[in-house]
């Protein structure tokens, strides 16, 4: 059987493409909810390319982070990660791994692979040079530039993932 979308050969029995997702039209179908196909659709697609979850939780983490208390004031309020200066490019940088991961599953995976690594690289290293500044300024850590450092870890090891799966073909 064909996608109707794609076009890729979808096994007999299936309910939606493996290759883009799309709801194979079969009759089951016609009576799930629109959030049931969402999810089928999604825990297929995640199931067929775990590197979408990591990054993709990697880049929510890292724009959590930016809203997220980065310094803890001893006797006033917190300061937020986009009251800092490496706080909106943080943020910025998330948004772009997002892209990047939007964009390697529609273009060259190697490539952006590459493009995934830097900006993780990048971001690791903006919120390494932010602790290291709070520590010498006698600051506490706050949770969102914990929060944002687990997600440049998250997008990094998504990255390596995939420049190992594309250097496995």
């Amino acid at each position: 059987m064909k996608c109707s979308k794609c076009g890729a050969e979808v096994p007999e029995g299936s309910t939606f493409c493996g290759s883009c997702g799309a709801t194979v039209g079969t009759n089951d179908t016609k009576g799930q909810s629109q959030s049931s196909q969402w999810w089928a659709s999604t825990s297929a697609l995640l199931s067929r390319d775990p590197v979408v979850a990591v990054v993709g939780i990697g880049a929510f983490l890292l724009c959590l982070g930016a809203f997220l208390p980065w310094r803890s004031v001893q006797y006033g309020p917190d300061v937020l990660g986009l009251q800092l200066s490496a706080g909106p490019v943080v943020l910025a940088l998330g948004a772009f791994l997002a892209l990047a991961l939007v964009l390697a599953r529609g273009g060259t995976p190697g490539a952006w692979s590459i493009v995934i690594l830097v900006l993780s690289v990048v971001s690791l290293a903006l919120i390494f040079q932010t602790m290291i500044w709070m520590d010498d300024q006698n600051y506490g850590l706050g949770a969102g530039i914990y929060v944002a450092m687990v997600g440049g870890f998250t997008t990094a090891s998504g990255g390596l993932l995939e420049t190992t799966r594309v250097l496995k073909k």
